[in-house]
């Protein structure tokens, strides 16, 4: 009991003080600063400089570019004009082929090729297709529920255009091409 008496005693004192009614001059001045001198740079920024995130983006491709020609070109590989696939016959491509199919493509369709889930691809049953195009557009786009063949129908396959991209997805054609004969250029 003797304590609550010295808290209520301490409490009731005069010599504690709660300011109220006014904010600090220096926090006013802080405040509505930061806001004047952030709407300042913002506008400055985007319409007097004239910056854009497109225009930095081309600008920073443009220097990698010049800066990397041969790795810029090599990151452009897409197929052929008459839809065959560039990398065929290429070693270190078939290599890095081999590489990227086993951590991104086994999964489904097994460290051999010979089918889990996806389909058999060392076999001779291809089905939707057995060309360079015809398989591009498969890995690169996917193959939906309405559009599967495969019997029975265990999942659709993934798009990798996005996971892969069009140089990785070549090498790995261009692997599957060196280890199934079936695999037609055209």
């Amino acid at each position: 009991m003797s304590d609550k008496k010295e808290f209520n005693a301490y409490d009731d004192s005069a010599d504690i003080k709660e300011n109220r009614g006014y904010v600090p001059l220096w926090f006013s001045v802080l405040f509505y600063g930061s806001i004047i001198i952030g709407t300042v740079y913002g506008l400055s920024y985007h319409f007097i400089y004239d910056w854009s995130q497109k225009k930095e983006y081309a600008a920073e491709v443009e220097s990698y570019q010049k800066e990397k020609p041969a790795e810029a070109t090599a990151l452009a590989v897409e197929l052929s004009v008459d839809g065959t696939n560039p990398l065929r016959g290429d070693k270190v491509a078939i290599a890095e082929g081999e590489k990227t199919f086993k951590n991104a493509c086994a999964a489904c369709h097994g460290m051999t090729a010979t089918g889990v889930v996806g389909p058999n691809l060392v076999d001779k049953d291809w089905l939707h297709g057995n060309t360079d195009k015809a398989l591009y557009t498969v890995i690169m786009e996917g193959v939906t529920a309405e559009n599967a063949k495969q019997k029975p129908y265990k999942g659709p396959m993934l798009a990798h255009k996005a996971s892969l991209g069009a140089k990785k997805v070549l090498e790995v054609m261009a692997w599957l091409a060196e280890i199934n004969p079936s695999f037609k250029a055209k």
